[in-house]
C-alpha cells in the first residue's frame, strides 16, 4: 500500500515513450499524492484511475475495523491544486458507466497527465477478494468476514 503513486511516476520516466495506466486505491494513493505534482512538473503523460470506495477494502477483508475508514478527499480537486498556474494535468469524476466512458475519451485525448477519480460503493469487491481475505486473515490468526 502507498507505492503505485510513485512507481507511476517512475514507470513515466523510464519509458517516456509510453503512456502507463495505473489502477490506484484512494487510500494507497493518500500515502504518496504529492507525487502527482511531480509527475504534472515533468510534463509525463499517465492516466491514474483512482478508486474511490472510502477506505482500504482488501485490508477490511482481511481483518475490518476502523482503522481500514479513511478520511475522503476530493481527489479530482487536487489535480488543480497541482497544475498552479502553468500544469497541464487534467481530472474528472466518474459515478457511473457513462461518465466512466466519457472520462476515458477525455483522459486519452488530453496531451498531459490524467486523474480520474471512480467512485464505487465501499463494499465492492468481488467473491476472489472475499475468500482470498478469508485465507489471509485464518494465517494470520484473525477472524475474516467471510467465516
Amino acid at each position: 500500500i502507498g507505492w503505485s503513486v510513485g512507481a507511476t511516476l517512475g514507470y513515466s520516466v523510464g519509458a517516456p515513450d509510453r503512456r502507463p495506466i495505473a489502477l490506484i486505491g484512494d487510500g494507497s494513493f493518500q500515502l504518496t499524492a504529492q507525487e502527482v505534482s511531480t509527475i504534472i512538473r515533468y510534463g509525463l503523460k499517465p492516466i491514474i484511475f483512482l478508486i474511490n470506495n472510502g477506505g482500504y477494502t482488501i485490508e477490511v477483508e482481511i481483518h475490518d475495523g476502523p482503522y481500514n475508514n479513511i478520511k475522503n478527499w476530493n481527489y479530482a480537486e487536487l489535480v488543480h491544486v497541482f497544475n498552479a498556474e502553468d500544469g497541464n494535468g487534467f481530472s474528472c469524476k466518474a459515478r457511473n458507466e457513462g461518465e466512466l466512458d466519457e472520462a476515458i475519451k477525455q483522459a486519452t485525448a488530453h496531451d498531459g497527465p490524467a486523474l480520474i477519480e471512480v467512485l464505487i460503493h465501499r463494499d465492492d469487491c468481488s467473491k476472489n477478494l472475499l475468500v482470498w481475505g478469508g485465507h489471509v486473515a485464518k494465517n494470520n490468526g484473525r477472524p475474516s468476514r467471510s467465516h
